[in-house]
């Protein structure tokens, strides 16, 4: 499978819940979004506010070759693929969050330049369908 392919399956992957949880009555208005409860639905598991450490990647890498898309070595490539507007996340042990920002923008301005290192995370953690998430409300280098 070509790069354009993989990568057109790894976005659709990433609107797909994101759409069907706009479509649950989220409303993305001016209200505070660290303090709302996340909507839930049939078959979700919101986890609510959890602090993670784990190593900043790109989804697209991680997924394609993830022995090589992992750790300082592909630290260059994931910054250049995040930075470029692909999927960044968060591998935590054998589990991988897609990463946002509490204020739903996208992470990878905030963790494009931590590529390939660990980083502690805190924000609203949630799960749909085996794919997880983490809206982030504050990120540093893991000491």
């Amino acid at each position: 499978m070509n790069r354009l392919a993989c990568g057109v399956i790894v976005m659709t992957l990433l609107v797909s819940p994101c759409g069907a949880w706009s479509e649950e009555g989220h409303e993305h208005g001016d209200h505070d979004h660290g303090t709302h409860a996340m909507p839930t639905a049939s078959g979700a598991g919101v986890t609510g506010e959890q602090t993670l450490t784990g190593e900043v990647t790109d989804v697209f890498c991680y997924l394609s070759h993830p022995q090589e898309g992992l750790g300082p070595t592909h630290a260059g490539c994931a910054k250049k693929c995040i930075n470029s507007g692909l999927p960044v996340a968060i591998k935590v042990g054998e589990r991988l969050y897609l990463a946002t920002m509490a204020d739903h923008n996208p992470a990878n301005q905030q963790l494009a330049s931590l590529a390939g290192q660990q980083v502690t995370v805190r924000g609203n953690v949630l799960e749909r369908d085996g794919q997880w998430l983490i809206a982030i409300s504050s990120v540093e280098p893991a000491h």
